[in-house]
């Protein structure tokens, strides 16, 4: 199953979390509509969007300082994605099956916590075209031009060659 997909969820979602960010451990369940997190400073809103962002496939989340290890966890009511969190020499290895198959570009436009860089760049002002640019495949892009324009030289080739023949 390609799940780099788009496809509208229209069911709750359950996400928990055990060690992670500030998380001693949580089970939310989320409506398929807007969702609002509410609370006041260091109530755990940012490490509950990290352990989404772990479920779905994210690398870039925090286990809880004092663990060894946590997981986060996305089900709807068909399949269970989870993530684990393992702390390993002084880095978390992160491992499991996540929701998505490639979150480059959730992390780069979806994933809008402070610290992401789309976010720095358009807080600092900056050009966004390198960062945009970043997850297309220019080189694949560019060869497709040349072999279209070969694919046009040939074209133009055989009909120069029936003007001739029609001359």
């Amino acid at each position: 199953m390609d799940r780099s997909r788009t496809d509208e969820i229209s069911e709750q979602i359950t996400v928990e979390a055990k060690n992670v960010g500030g998380i001693e451990e949580t089970t939310v369940t989320l409506s398929p509509d807007v969702n609002i997190l509410a609370g006041r400073n260091a109530t755990n809103r940012t490490s509950f969007l990290q352990a989404v962002m772990a479920a779905l496939g994210s690398d870039k989340v925090s286990l809880r300082t004092d663990a060894e290890t946590g997981y986060a966890r996305l089900s709807t009511s068909e399949e269970t994605y989870e993530r684990t969190l393992e702390q390993r020499g002084g880095s978390t290895v992160i491992d499991g099956d996540p929701y998505l198959d490639d979150p480059r570009l959730a992390d780069l436009f979806a994933f809008l916590l402070e610290s992401n860089e789309a976010r720095r760049a358009v807080e600092h002002g900056q050009d966004l075209r390198n960062l945009i640019m970043r997850p297309v495949d220019t080189d694949q892009i560019n060869d497709e031009i040349e072999r279209c324009l070969a694919q046009r030289r040939e074209i133009d080739d055989k009909l120069t060659t029936l003007d001739d023949l029609e001359s």
